[in-house]
């Protein structure tokens, strides 16, 4: 039995207006951001390599803790979500970041020009200058004594580029090529075994491993061939709504104490009057 003509208008009238509402709808989940997936799921994952005290490393109880996993919790608690850390492989981490393995990365990265050719960083949370680990009976006492001597750094890290840089600067060179370490507890044990002579790292982390024996001494590594290093958060180039929360936080963080209170914990001092206000960018 056909329809009248009024309603046939009506039918289609409604028909065109359920077709626009559920465009509405699709296009409002392909817009969505991923802070509002973070906020509708209910927490966010972050990248870092457990391994790196006092940044991330395991308990007693095999659990991970440290400065990071505290910073993310505090800005999890802030967000009104949870924060779950993801352990992966630093060399592949921006690799996997863009693979989906996480929302961001917050492992103790430094921000370079070139890792912001494929990240965009958040505003510091923390000071990463380098620092060269040798035995304390080594004899080396600055960048030019690494001539001739095994050099090393954590794989996918500034610090190799910055042993290349200060080679061509001081006229020197090293024994072989500059090994990597994809752990710093192994790259340790190679140095105590005589297999390097000098590991770069930033500083923090190796002054912290320093406390624990006598068996070693941190030099400052720095040079105006690279400037300052700031620990930063990285995030895919297209998440500027996370970006921009998580630096919120920061802020705040900073403003009311927090963070200082976070680094005191694992540092022992505060770095927070001594940070960017700016996010790293080239």
């Amino acid at each position: 039995m056909g329809m009248n003509s009024i309603a046939r208008r009506v039918f289609l009238g409604l028909g065109t207006m359920l077709g626009a509402s559920a465009a509405l709808v699709l296009a409002s989940q392909s817009t969505a951001g991923t802070l509002d997936e973070v906020k509708a799921r209910g927490y966010f994952v972050f990248g870092l390599e457990v391994g790196y005290k006092p940044f991330e490393f395991r308990d007693d109880d095999n659990n991970i803790v440290g400065y990071d996993i505290d910073v993310a919790n505090e800005i999890a608690s802030r967000l009104g979500v949870e924060a779950r850390p993801m352990d992966t492989n630093w060399a592949t981490v921006i690799q996997t970041l863009y693979d989906g393995g996480f929302d961001l990365i917050l492992g103790g990265m430094t921000a370079t020009e070139k890792r912001y050719q494929r990240v965009d960083f958040s505003i510091p949370y923390m000071d990463a200058s380098s620092g060269i680990l040798v035995l304390a009976n080594s004899g080396i006492g600055s960048r030019a004594d690494l001539d001739g001597k095994t050099v090393s750094a954590g794989a996918g890290t500034p610090q190799i580029n910055q042993l290349e840089l200060s080679a061509e600067e001081l006229g020197i060179s090293y024994s072989g090529s500059i090994k990597t370490y994809d752990s710093d507890a192994v790259a340790y044990e190679a140095m105590r075994v005589g297999r390097i002579d000098a590991y770069a790292s930033t500083i923090v982390s190796l002054l912290e491993f320093a406390k624990t024996t006598d068996e070693f001494d941190v030099l400052t590594f720095a040079s105006d061939k690279w400037a300052h290093e700031w620990t930063a958060m990285a995030f895919r180039k297209e998440d500027d709504d996370l970006e921009n929360a998580f630096n919120e936080q920061i802020r705040a963080m900073k403003e009311d104490g927090t963070l200082a209170e976070i680094q005191e914990k694992w540092f022992g001092k505060s770095f927070v009057d001594s940070l960017s206000g700016e996010a790293p960018t080239w």
